[in-house]
């Protein structure tokens, strides 16, 4: 397949677009013709306008909020202000792009105890959220709240501490495995790279954060990263990296390492890192595809053709997402991918325009989001949020459809923790069931439900259309907000 043919682009592809990119249009809704008024803009574009427009904004190096001293209120506080930005931004994709990279480089106050720490995390993804990713990962390498997360601090001259050269090959860029099925790497190429590493710590000095390598900390011999170890590699010889006894300057060593990450070959010749993190962008964006040996191989090709692009483009994420967004294969039909909690809950707010208020809005972060699996800036470990199916259990489900109702039933105007204005979506004038349950299924973006659902959200409003009567408060309190409450529990929206 091959990009999208713009005599196919239409409103839902372009509502599809904006909820696999961000987390749905900004709630703005023509009452007359029943759409979304930023779905209709980007449908009026042609593909390529749409995915440009998308992807156009300023870099951002926006850290909030305030001064973050320790504590689980300040937490609460900056996963709130997290969540607000996801809800009200102009530049979902930024947004998104960070709650990729924050589940790519997971880190966690499990362990990192001081928000200020997370958010100066948080503010390099966003910084670099359609940047240049080799660039992000040098300096996600030597991140204080990195460093404390997988014990950079520990790893000095003499005492070599492994854990963040395994995490960054394992999890950050090549994989353990390609796709052929054969190793990346082996032990001999953690421990030589935990040397390259050495020396790095952090300390705050007046409020600011100070990263910094003292020489004697440092492991300055002579070091060789990917020969090829009998029995556990067989690595093309252009993969060797050298780095040659007392290098200089220290603070660059660590970033001939990632250079040479990125120009690792797999056993199949191709390029590895850009394989991997491409695959691991379609599958947080898309679905996940299926490229390794032993199996049908039916992405291959398109992975490889985004990998092929991140290359050229010196691994720029704006330049591989341009290119994901404009293949026809993003918008296809036949594979979703569960929404995470994030994407449910602020997708649900957006689309909406939804409220939070209260204690709901205090505890978004380590309440709502929390209890569906999802708390921001806590993830469960080091390989993060697994996603999809994971997200889906009688626990966590229950709280979706305790969300969902609440949002639902919830008025905006009034004193509902969470709610929105229903009737800034309705046509009074709408004189069919049908109608109704159409336009609500149009602005959730949910286009091909089965006919019997259809009929069961029509039976909801009443036994036939002489029983709709929208200027009626009491039948929009009841019938309309139950049908909004059953789309918002349909299996079709849990997906994207």
């Amino acid at each position: 397949m091959a990009d999208i043919n713009p005599a196919d682009w239409s409103y839902e592809k372009a509502a599809h677009l904006l909820l696999r990119a961000g987390f749905g249009h900004n709630g703005r809704y023509n009452k007359f013709t029943g759409e979304a008024t930023q779905v209709r803009f980007f449908a009026n574009l042609t593909p390529d306008k749409a995915v440009a427009k998308l992807l156009t904004m300023a870099t951002s190096k926006i850290r909030g909020p305030g001064t973050l001293v320790s504590g689980d209120d300040k937490f609460a506080k900056l996963q709130l202000w997290w969540v607000n930005r996801m809800i009200t931004t102009i530049h979902p994709l930024r947004e998104k792009m960070v709650l990729f990279l924050h589940t790519h480089f997971a880190t966690a106050r499990s362990k990192v105890v001081e928000p200020l720490y997370m958010s100066t995390q948080n503010a390099l993804f966003r910084e670099f959220a359609v940047g240049d990713f080799r660039e992000l990962v040098k300096q996600a390498t030597v991140d204080a709240a990195m460093l404390w997360w997988l014990d950079g601090t520990l790893n000095k001259n003499g005492k070599p501490n492994e854990n963040y050269a395994r995490e960054l090959q394992e999890l950050f860029t090549l994989g353990v495995f390609d796709f052929n099925n054969q190793h990346n790497y082996a032990q001999k190429d953690v421990t030589e790279a935990a040397r390259v590493l050495t020396g790095w710590r952090f300390r705050e000095d007046k409020g600011k954060i100070i990263v910094e390598i003292p020489s004697y900390r440092h492991d300055t011999g002579e070091k060789f990263v990917y020969q090829s170890q009998p029995g556990e590699t067989t690595q093309n010889a252009a993969n060797l990296i050298h780095v040659p006894a007392h290098y200089s300057p220290i603070e660059e060593e660590y970033t001939v390492l990632i250079d040479g990450i990125f120009n690792h070959l797999d056993t199949e010749n191709r390029p590895t890192a850009a394989r991997y993190i491409v695959r691991k962008l379609w599958k947080f964006f898309a679905y996940d595809p299926e490229v390794n040996a032993g199996t049908a191989r039916t992405d291959l090709s398109l992975i490889d053709d985004l990998a092929d692009v991140f290359v050229a483009n010196n691994y720029s994420l704006a330049a591989v997402l341009n290119a994901m967004f404009m293949r026809e294969e993003f918008y296809a039909d036949t594979t979703r991918t569960i929404k995470g909690p994030v994407e449910y809950v602020v997708g649900s707010l957006r689309m909406l325009r939804g409220k939070l208020g209260g204690s709901t809005r205090e505890n978004v972060g380590q309440g709502t989001l929390a209890n569906m699996g999802q708390e921001l800036f806590n993830p469960p470990d080091v390989f993060s949020w697994r996603g999809n199916l994971s997200w889906i259990t009688t626990q966590t489900m229950l709280q979706r459809y305790g969300f969902a109702g609440d949002l639902a039933a919830g008025d905006k105007s009034r004193n509902s923790d969470v709610g929105h204005n229903v009737n800034s979506f309705l046509d009074t004038k709408a004189t069919t069931r049908a109608a109704v349950v159409d336009r609500f299924l149009t602005l959730l973006g949910l286009f091909h439900v089965d006919d019997a659902t259809r009929t069961q959200l029509m039976l909801w409003l009443g036994p036939d259309d002489s029983a709709l009567d929208l200027t009626n408060p009491d039948y929009v309190q009841v019938q309309v907000r139950g049908l909004l409450n059953l789309i918002l529990t349909l299996p079709d929206y849990h997906v994207h």
